[in-house]
């Protein structure tokens, strides 16, 4: 699924090194699991917690577990009929809102492209490679601080990156950065926590432990999708 954000890219590396620092039986936690692009590819030997404060988002992923049967299709008008009811059934209303809008981003506009390109089923295809990954991960909808971290758990946390679009301030409101980074020196001595971010916006105290170059999801004004470099950081005790 299109997800304003996601780790789709540069998933399969990002995840082979978060498995290799994993220990016997260690729980795995993904804070922002967004598209769940990681934690799909995170060995399934262990508890896999994910967690997202984006209510409908969690919702759909639940609903899959369950069984839930995605659409082949969404119309502009079924689009616009469940952007302005979205209470009305909250797991399609998390397909829709991401899987049908334009670059993924969160009822940013009906995606269409002049071929004719049918996104709600690549949505539904993208999603149902992932669905039996991740059949046995347990989904919660909760601000990162009020998550229950089982202690000595490997913590991944693919946070809004700064001095970005932030992909749904409406549902989960602003991010505070400086308030994230304390949260994670306060709790980097009861778990593993590792960080993704630009290169550019590490902090002083953060060491990258593992970086790769990408593409940013929105091209520029020149529609060219710029060069960055991704990174993967802790706190540097």
């Amino acid at each position: 699924m299109r997800y304003f954000g996601g780790k789709q890219r540069i998933s399969k590396p990002l995840s082979e090194f978060l498995n290799s620092q994993l220990q016997e039986n260690q729980p795995f936690v993904d804070l922002f699991c967004g598209s769940c692009n990681v934690i799909s590819k995170i060995d399934d030997n262990r508890l896999r917690i994910a967690n997202d404060k984006h209510k409908y988002l969690i919702a759909m992923w639940k609903g899959l577990q369950n069984g839930w049967v995605m659409p082949d299709y969404i119309s502009e008008e079924e689009y616009k009929y469940v952007r302005s009811n979205k209470d009305k059934n909250p797991i399609l209303t998390g397909f829709v809102g991401f899987g049908c809008s334009y670059s993924g981003k969160w009822f940013g506009g009906y995606c269409r492209d002049n071929t004719g390109r049918n996104y709600c089923l690549n949505a539904k295809n993208s999603n149902n490679k992932i669905i039996n990954k991740i059949k046995n991960v347990n989904f919660y909808s909760k601000d990162y601080k009020e998550v229950d971290l089982p202690k000595g758990s490997l913590v991944y946390c693919d946070i809004p990156y700064k001095n970005t679009t932030q992909y749904c301030s409406s549902e989960v409101g602003s991010f505070n950065h400086d308030e994230f980074y304390q949260w994670v020196r306060d709790n980097s001595d009861k778990c593993d926590i590792y960080v993704s971010e630009y290169k550019k916006n590490v902090p002083y105290d953060f060491k990258i432990v593992w970086e790769m170059e990408s593409k940013k999801d929105i091209r520029n004004k020149d529609n060219i999708r710029e060069n960055t470099t991704e990174v993967l950081m802790k706190y540097d005790k």
